[in-house]
C-alpha cells in the first residue's frame, strides 16, 4: 500500500491526539474520579489506535481485492473509518452521544475519532487528489481544491461546535 502520510505526519497525529486528550482530561474534569479518568483515557486511546490500525493494518482484512482490469488512480485502500458514508453519519452520532448518552466512554470515543479525522483533514487540505481519494472516494460530488479547503474549515467549525456542546 502506498503511504499517504509520512512517518513524521503519523507521529504528529498520534502525539497531537494525546495532547488533546490531556487537555480534555483537565477541562472536562475527567480526573475527579480515578475510575472515570481511567475509562476516559482508555476509551480515547482505543479510538485513536483503532483509527491508526485501520490505516496501517486492518484494511487488509476487509478490503476486497478484485482484479477487474481497471486500476484506480490512487491505489489507496478504501478505509472503513474514512469512508464517505461513515464521515457523513459521524456528526449525527457525535451530537447524539455528546448530548444524550451521558457515557464517558462514548464521549471519549467520539471526541478521539473526530479529532483524529480533523487532523487528517487538515494534513490533506492542500493535497486535493489525496483528500478526494481518502474521504470522498465513494461520493459523486465533483470536488476541487477550493471545495476541499472549505470542507477543512467546516470540519474545524464542526469540531469546535462539538467542544461547545461538551462543555455546556
Amino acid at each position: 500500500m502506498k503511504q499517504i502520510f509520512t512517518k513524521k505526519q503519523i507521529v504528529f497525529k498520534l502525539i497531537f491526539s494525546f495532547l488533546f486528550l490531556i487537555s480534555l482530561v483537565i477541562f472536562y474534569k475527567a480526573w475527579q474520579n480515578v475510575s472515570t479518568l481511567i475509562a476516559f483515557v482508555l476509551a480515547y486511546s482505543v479510538a485513536v489506535f483503532l483509527l491508526y490500525l485501520d490505516e496501517q493494518f486492518l484494511y487488509k482484512f476487509y478490503v476486497e481485492k478484485i482484479d477487474n482490469g481497471e486500476e484506480r488512480s490512487s491505489h489507496f485502500p478504501a478505509l472503513a473509518s474514512r469512508n464517505f458514508f461513515f464521515i457523513l453519519m459521524l456528526p449525527f452520532l457525535s451530537i447524539f452521544v455528546l448530548t444524550s448518552s451521558g457515557s464517558v466512554l462514548g464521549i471519549a470515543l467520539i471526541l478521539a475519532i473526530n479529532f483524529y479525522l480533523l487532523i487528517e483533514v487538515w494534513q490533506l487540505r492542500d493535497e486535493f487528489l489525496l483528500f478526494k481519494d481518502r474521504f470522498l472516494a465513494l461520493s459523486k460530488i465533483k470536488t476541487n481544491s477550493r471545495m476541499v479547503r472549505k470542507i477543512s474549515w467546516i470540519a474545524l467549525f464542526y469540531f469546535v461546535f462539538l467542544l461547545i456542546i461538551l462543555y455546556f
